[in-house]
């Protein structure tokens, strides 16, 4: 049985989803139980996962754990909130080391626990499957990556509203500038995620214009209006109402032929269900200003300094 406390909103739980999704399919695993309890309602998020064509699974409050696993997971979580209390900043470059120093005897008994980066996630003996963290990396599902395309295409038909700007997208050099705000620029946010500056969207617009020929933006934002009052760009420019529900506005997002996309996981899966082969993606060079995950980045990317 596949278990994980999913947690977050849609970029995080498309991740989550995808690295067990990954592990079923390599270890031809069936059960796959979900809780959405702590890391999402709890957080007046909502489970957008059930907005696409996922595969069954069973809603459950509370994940089940052997007797040992409870011990090493509870261990596991006590250390690192001491970690972050006492190293604060770099709480995260030693949470990583101590998980992955301690990968080899949870893994040994079913735990998957890493909340940066990328390893290799080994079969286990062990009848529960348990996934703690946000695994934010392609390698994790990449061999089932036509899988996941198909199960994170929207449940609910292309919105009639939105049928000029689908137009636009698909008969144009179309570009996806992604621009996060939001909750990056609250005060226990803003000194390690705010990254994308007014000035890389710059310089990211300037270097997509040397690859591609009369590129046409369309603008995505959790802040729409402060974007249009406050930032500029160069040609056929469109915006994105700011009022789609989240899977409509994925959707419109991934149609787009390139991307210029933020330090955000959100942004991340439209360049990644991109249908385009020939597709420019412009990226930070950092994804945050704390610990670096250097296993979120695509091969194909060009790294602009933020």
């Amino acid at each position: 049985m596949v278990q994980m406390e999913i947690h977050g909103r849609l970029g995080n739980q498309m991740f989550q989803y995808a690295t067990l999704r990954g592990y079923m399919e390599k270890y031809k695993c069936e059960e796959l139980n979900l809780n959405f309890k702590n890391g999402v309602y709890s957080r007046n998020f909502k489970n957008e996962l059930e907005q696409f064509n996922i595969i069954k699974y069973k809603e459950v409050d509370k994940i089940e754990k052997s007797f040992v696993q409870k011990i090493l997971v509870f261990s596991m979580v006590k250390i690192e909130k001491l970690i972050n209390k006492i190293y604060k900043d770099n709480s995260e470059y030693k949470k990583n080391k101590l998980e992955l120093k301690n990968k080899k005897i949870l893994m040994k008994n079913g735990i998957y626990f890493l909340n940066q980066g990328y390893m290799e996630l080994e079969e286990t003996n062990s009848q529960n499957q348990i996934f703690i963290g946000n695994f934010e990396s392609a390698k994790y599902f990449d061999h089932i990556k036509q899988k996941i395309m198909e199960e994170f295409t929207p449940k609910n038909d292309k919105l009639e509203k939105n049928s000029e700007l689908y137009h636009k997208i698909n008969n144009s050099e179309s570009v996806c500038i992604s621009i996060r705000r939001g909750d990056f620029l609250t005060k226990e946010n803003i000194k390690g995620h705010y990254v994308c500056t007014e000035q890389y969207f710059e310089k990211a617009i300037e270097k997509i214009k040397e690859k591609v020929k009369n590129p046409h933006f369309f603008i995505f934002s959790d802040d729409i209006e402060w974007v249009k009052n406050n930032m500029k760009f160069p040609g056929e420019t469109d915006y994105e109402s700011g009022d789609d529900p989240v899977w409509e506005k994925l959707r419109l997002m991934y149609e787009c032929k390139h991307f210029i996309i933020s330090n955000s996981t959100f942004s991340w899966w439209a360049q990644y269900l991109s249908r385009n082969p020939n597709k420019v993606v412009i990226a930070p060079s950092r994804w945050k200003n704390t610990y670096q995950n250097e296993d979120i980045y695509e091969k194909n990317w060009t790294l602009i300094e933020p």
